[in-house]
């Protein structure tokens, strides 16, 4: 009897009403209205762990910050909602991403994919993008299957090799462009190379910067002179004016500089067909901007190595 006075008071409670009043007396919702109430409640608690989560990974507790997502994609699958699914593991793959737990990241983005094309989204082309990127690093050696946060990335020890070195420089100089624009303020020096006398515009802007000793204009602006020879098809004296870039930007400690320096650097071998010093160079370019976790960074120096390597 007691068991039946605390059920009926607690449907009491939850109805709003009277206890004496029949169900159908009650008309206000209907059975649709509230599974379309509790529809709605469940998609606000996913998206609050999908907010918990970010404050996890900015936190850098990045288990926790998976977990977390885990139980937002068990509550979207329960709602059957596919876009949200997908979203929820392309997150899930750039946290893993982040950090250099690339087998993790392509089983997110592989997930992310079916969901995205089962509902024809306008994402599905970005994230078959980001697992081509992560497919490539894997078969040069890259892979990693557990958490590694906080420890140095490996890095390809090998990249593919073409059967046949590049005839057609122009369908990199695009990616060229994008790698050197990683610099701070290579945009501002990249409209010299467009100009009607870019080496007179570069060469006046170096002496510039090199009175007032910013080494580190200096070395961007040796960049886009080896990038205006490559346009030439100067390749030789490309990587002359790349090398000195380099030099100068390991001895002002310029982590991002080097990286660019390294990826144009194998990108010159490349069209000379030393593919020996493309590997070596690309590889520790990659490491580089992997460190820094830089992922934009990374983002771009793997679409240059995609249109090389796709010729």
């Amino acid at each position: 009897m007691k068991e039946t006075l605390i059920i009926t008071s607690v449907f009491d409670r939850l109805s709003g009403g009277n206890s004496n009043k029949k169900p159908n007396e009650n008309k206000e919702y209907t059975m649709k209205d509230y599974q379309e109430m509790l529809k709605e409640y469940k998609d606000a608690e996913a998206e609050i762990l999908i907010n918990i989560a970010t404050i996890h990974f900015e936190n850098e507790n990045i288990p926790e910050s998976i977990r977390t997502l885990k139980k937002a994609i068990k509550i979207y699958a329960e709602i059957e909602d596919m876009g949200k699914q997908g979203l929820v593991y392309d997150l899930m793959g750039d946290v893993n991403r982040y950090n250099n737990n690339d087998s993790s990241a392509i089983e997110n983005y592989k997930k992310a994919y079916k969901f995205y094309f089962k509902i024809n989204s306008d994402y599905k082309n970005e994230i078959k993008e980001k697992i081509n990127n992560l497919e490539i690093l894997e078969s040069a050696g890259d892979s990693q299957t557990s958490y590694n946060y906080g420890l140095p990335s490996t890095t390809p020890s090998e990249v593919p090799t073409p059967d046949v070195p590049p005839s057609d420089y122009s369908k990199i100089s695009k990616k060229i462009e994008e790698v050197i624009g990683i610099l701070n303020g290579a945009d501002t020096y990249m409209s010299y190379a467009k100009s009607e006398e870019p080496m007179e515009q570069l060469e006046n802007a170096y002496e510039m910067s090199n009175g007032i000793g910013d080494d580190s204009a200096k070395s961007t602006l040796l960049l886009i002179i080896g990038y205006v020879s490559l346009e030439k098809f100067k390749t030789n004296d490309a990587l002359k004016y790349f090398n000195a870039s380099l030099e100068n930007f390991q001895e002002i400690d310029d982590k991002k500089g080097e990286a660019v320096s390294r990826l144009l650097i194998g990108t010159a071998d490349y069209i000379n067909g030393d593919m020996e010093k493309v590997s070596s160079n690309f590889r520790k370019s990659i490491k580089i901007l992997r460190d820094m976790k830089d992922i934009s960074g990374e983002t771009i120096a793997m679409e240059l190595m995609n249109s090389i390597y796709e010729e």
